[in-house]
């Protein structure tokens, strides 16, 4: 159970929430929405205790897992620690899996009365995780992972060599399994394929705990929950029903509001005409004239709030100088990582203008070819090429490029010349104009994605390199990325499991991972699509 009493949220001068009062109990399933930086991740993270309220107070009991949007490499008990390993200490039952393991190998090793010792103590821990219920726990933590798409092989691979999307996985199929009373859950979709959307779909549905969602991911919405709290302009206002019925009823309340609000201004304007008919008359008139006075003070004190709509982001990428007809191409390459071969042999050229989109299974190697082509990371065989004046702008969809530390204004400074004025405007046009001075490590997940974007922006590339661009952004931003890159006529490599973004991106060549193989794309392919 949780409970939020008058909870208010800061950061830095900027206020995010304002008495917010609510509570989560067990089979409550609530979505929380709202447009892009207007606070759902901190109200998440404040009501999971990563961080204090400014005040008010959020009061839980029993166990709660939170799920974090973000992909940062998780505090690991050792720097080996494999996922299947990670998803079993949520029930403290990995360490003692790893103890058994290694007392096998010494067993292996040993002889004589070392190797009798060795022996006693395996079967000893055999023993006690067999009481705990550990290999019924395993069975059902592979089973977990594998409705996640996690497959034996990644199991078996150390969480610190995974990509950020596996280690998304891997944290999820952990929370899950952890038995909670409580479920905060941050964009739990991105990164997953259409398969384990729709078992994710189906877990939710059936969990008895209470749960609060953030998602862009509307059918998810729509399925998983029957209450949503909409945060706007700081504060929470709590509808019942999915998320169609709140799109629904949200129009009606505000319709509701914007005919109380012309009823109350026509009142307060004829009361106001009369004030100014009758002021300068007799006194008795002039007496009734300072009454409608004080009337109207009061009415105005009382109006009905109309909140703005929000501001639109403005995404345009700069027509680049052109480079030459190939301006990338790879010859061979290779990648590993230990004993976990990710692809071999793979050949890529593409041309000037051409769309190309990379398609594979989760852990296929999209993102590690594509950090490959951006030279962030070294093929261990095999050779990436630049063409005649290509220049390369890189999106990663773990936001590498963002630093803490630095403001938002120092980022766009660190690839930019331009004057302060210019980059307050570029800033402003993706909607972080209110945040130049704030640290940009604690900006939201959608944020993030905009100001790397931004900085995509300012380098006027010629050749885009985009990793997973649409995750995290709400449905206005990311229909103004798609209608940017519409316009934009230079080079695109692309990584995206968004079927409708893909679909009207139109690329004309597939890249297959990890064969590496190239077809002309059709919608035949997106099926593909919505299971990488």
């Amino acid at each position: 159970m949780l409970v939020a009493r008058d909870v208010r949220l800061e950061v830095g001068t900027r206020l995010l929430v304002e008495g917010a009062s609510f509570s989560l109990q067990p089979g409550d399933k609530v979505g929380l929405v709202g447009r892009n930086g207007a606070g759902k991740t901190t109200l998440l993270r404040a009501l999971a205790g990563y961080h204090q309220p400014s005040s008010g107070s959020v009061l839980r009991s029993g166990n709660l897992g939170y799920f974090s949007q973000e992909a940062v490499l998780p505090d690991l008990e050792r720097p080996d620690m494999t996922a299947l390993e990670r998803i079993l200490s949520a029930r403290q039952i990995g360490a003692l899996l790893r103890r058994i393991e290694e007392t096998r190998k010494k067993m292996e090793r040993l002889d004589g009365e070392a190797r009798d010792e060795a022996i006693r103590r395996h079967a000893r821990l055999q023993d006690e995780f067999d009481t705990k219920g550990g290999y019924v726990a395993e069975a059902e933590a592979k089973q977990v992972a594998a409705n996640l798409g996690i497959g034996m092989a990644e199991l078996e691979q150390a969480v610190a060599t995974m990509s950020g999307g596996q280690r998304r996985r891997v944290e999820l199929a952990r929370i899950l399994f952890a038995e909670t009373e409580t479920l905060l859950l941050d964009e739990p979709t991105n990164h997953l394929d259409l398969d384990a959307k729709a078992w994710l779909v189906e877990y939710l549905s059936g969990y008895r705990g209470g749960m609060l969602l953030v998602s862009h991911d509307l059918p998810l919405l729509d399925t998983a929950i029957t209450s949503v709290l909409d945060l706007d302009h700081a504060r929470l206002e709590a509808y019942r029903g999915n998320y169609s019925s709140f799109v629904v009823e949200r129009t009606k309340r505000r319709q509701q509001r914007e005919r109380e609000r012309r009823h109350q201004d026509e009142a307060i304007e004829r009361l106001e005409a009369n004030i100014r008919r009758f002021k300068g008359t007799t006194e008795k008139m002039a007496k009734t004239a300072r009454a409608w006075e004080t009337r109207v003070e009061r009415m105005k004190a009382d109006l009905v709030e109309i909140q703005k709509g929000g501001k639109k982001v403005a995404v345009r990428f700069p027509q680049p100088d052109p480079s030459g007809v190939i301006p990338l191409s790879a010859t061979n390459l290779a990648k590993s990582f230990g004993d976990n071969l990710v692809f071999l042999d793979v050949d890529l050229t593409v041309e000037r203008g051409e769309r190309l989109i990379i398609i594979g299974l989760n852990g296929a190697g999209k993102t590690t070819l594509l950090r490959i082509l951006a030279g962030v990371e070294t093929p261990d065989l095999g050779e990436v090429k630049l063409g005649h004046k290509a220049s390369l702008g890189y999106y990663a969809q773990e936001h590498e490029q963002i630093r803490p530390g630095l403001t938002v204004l120092d980022h766009v400074r660190s690839v930019s010349d331009q004057t302060d004025l210019v980059l307050r405007t570029l800033l402003g046009h993706f909607l972080l104009a209110d945040k130049i001075d704030q640290d940009a490590s604690t900006l939201s997940g959608g944020e993030k994605t905009k100001l790397a974007l931004a900085m995509v922006v300012l380098a006027r590339p010629n050749v885009l390199l985009l990793d997973e661009p649409t995750n995290n952004l709400d449905p206005q931003a990311k229909e103004a990325l798609l209608t940017a890159l519409d316009r934009y006529e230079g080079t695109i490599i692309l990584v995206s499991h968004d079927t409708d973004f893909v679909a009207s991106l139109g690329p004309e060549r597939a890249i297959l991972m990890p064969e590496g193989k190239s077809h002309y794309f059709d919608d035949s392919l997106l099926e593909l699509v919505a299971l990488a």
